[in-house]
């Protein structure tokens, strides 16, 4: 099981297709690391063909169990992580149910630091990564279905 440090791009196998993310933090959020997930259609792809302006977004993922399985493979390391990060601004929300509209948002610094209370999202808070740790396979879901941050189901 490998061991994974901030600037590795791994490559995971999901379901039969293949993902790529690059590591931005070390574990941070119930044992997740805050990822760049490329967009990907689940196609094997060369190293070159996965720049930091590509398509994907920021989000924290467990890598846990495709570790565990065997399913992740390091295949770089960048030195410089930065032109990888999205936002520097994490949000959530107490609403829960499908589809339903929030009227109340957090938002946070990448540090973990509540910063504000909006009722309404600014254009740079509706990009801002959502605040929660997802399992690889919803990870997998979001990077196929291509998920970024302001297509959130409460905004």
């Amino acid at each position: 099981m490998i061991q994974q440090r901030i600037g590795d791009l791994l490559e995971i196998e999901e379901g039969g297709k293949y993902f790529y993310v690059v590591v931005l933090t070390k574990v941070v959020m119930f044992g997740g690391n805050i990822l760049f997930a490329f967009h990907n259609e689940g196609r094997k792809r060369e190293i070159s063909s996965l720049a930091p302006n590509g398509g994907g977004f920021n989000i924290c993922a467990d890598l846990l169990l495709p570790k565990r399985e065997g399913r992740v493979t390091r295949l770089h390391r960048y030195r410089d992580v930065t032109a990888f990060w999205r936002s520097k601004y994490a949000k959530s929300t107490s609403e829960f149910r499908p589809v339903v509209k929030s009227k109340d948002w957090f938002i946070y610094n990448l540090g973990g630091q509540h910063i504000a209370r909006v009722a309404h999202l600014t254009s740079e808070y509706r990009v801002a990564m959502d605040a929660a740790c997802y399992s690889f396979d919803l990870v997998a879901g979001k990077v196929l279905a291509g998920y970024t941050p302001d297509q959130n189901q409460h905004i």
